[in-house]
């Protein structure tokens, strides 16, 4: 292995290990913003996402799942309020899919929809986001602090930092995406485009935890998630698994079971810089258990995984 590349993996296993202790921050990357204004813009968003908007703080987001009536995924949000207005965050893929189904449901009500440009903003987490806090907001030279929201990303406590704002402020070293990758898959974070399509039931990827809540009704697909908390069961769940180091494994592989039986695809999948190790995610029968192994579909090889967790368990 070349000087470079060591010295460059050297960097990645330092950036991780750091990171999982103390926390980090990174650039949010391209994010599609619709804003939702209007006299009946709470009442309207409120019977459409599965989560309980009158709990929004004004320096909250909160993660909501926007639902088809069979209750399955139109789209993953990241919802917070601007003044009487609220901002809707998702993936850029959904900027023709995401406005249509929003204007469906539209009928009577005073709601206007806007598309707007994300601003350009930093995410903090874990320690780092805690100390960020905690300074002295006389520290800051500017006229107006930076705005900061409370939004949880990698699975642990963060905030999110508009960069117009920060002024002389200095911030922590910024993670490389490939760190942030692997963290999200060592917390079975599912992505939009990679776990996340429009065939998936939100209990299947352990949404159900983090982005519904079960003490509301009233919105598209409410009494199918209901039904599934209730009375019935989804039959597969969004897995964590690990290969041995220097695994040669790639998201598209089939997993197959000791006999051979094909039980899911790798969703996702990324190294562990410190460890070696290879993370990958898939959905794989709730029952499942070892061996299973992923295949190669150009040799027919074999690279045997274990399962570390259900997401999200």
């Amino acid at each position: 292995m070349l000087p470079d590349v060591i010295l460059r993996m050297q960097e990645l296993a330092a950036q991780l290990s750091l990171a999982r202790k103390e926390g980090g921050a990174f650039l949010l990357p391209s994010r599609l913003v619709v804003r939702v204004s209007g006299a009946d813009a709470f009442r309207y968003l409120n019977g459409q996402v599965t989560r309980d908007l009158g709990r929004l703080r004004d320096d909250d987001a909160v993660s909501a799942c926007l639902l088809t009536p069979r209750g399955k995924l139109c789209a993953v949000l990241l919802i917070h309020r601007e003044g009487e207005d609220f901002l809707l965050e998702a993936d850029p893929s959904l900027e023709e899919s995401l406005p249509a189904r929003l204007e469906r449901y539209i009928v009577a009500d005073d709601v206007t929809l806007s598309l707007e440009k994300a601003r350009p903003a930093v995410h903090l987490f874990g320690r780092v986001s805690t100390d960020w806090v905690r300074q002295d907001a006389g520290e800051n030279n500017d006229s107006k602090p930076p705005k900061v929201l409370q939004v949880m990303r990698l699975g642990v406590s963060g905030i999110d930092v508009e960069l117009a704002g920060i002024g002389s402020r200095e911030l922590p070293p910024l993670l490389d995406p490939l760190v942030v990758e692997v963290l999200r898959l060592e917390h079975g974070i599912p992505s939009v485009g990679s776990e996340l399509g429009g065939e998936i039931l939100p209990p299947e990827a352990l949404l159900d935890r983090t982005h519904i809540d079960y003490d509301r009704a009233c919105y598209p697909g409410q009494e199918v998630i209901s039904r599934l908390k209730s009375i019935g069961r989804v039959n597969r769940l969004l897995h964590l698994l690990t290969a041995p180091a220097g695994s040669a494994l790639r998201a598209g592989m089939h997993v197959a079971s000791g006999e051979g039986k094909d039980v899911g695809v790798l969703t996702s999948v990324a190294e562990q810089f410190d460890t070696g190790a290879t993370l990958a995610l898939a959905f794989l029968p709730r029952e499942s258990s070892g061996p299973l192994f992923a295949l190669d579909p150009l040799t027919g090889a074999r690279t045997q995984l274990t399962i570390t967790s259900i997401t999200g368990s």
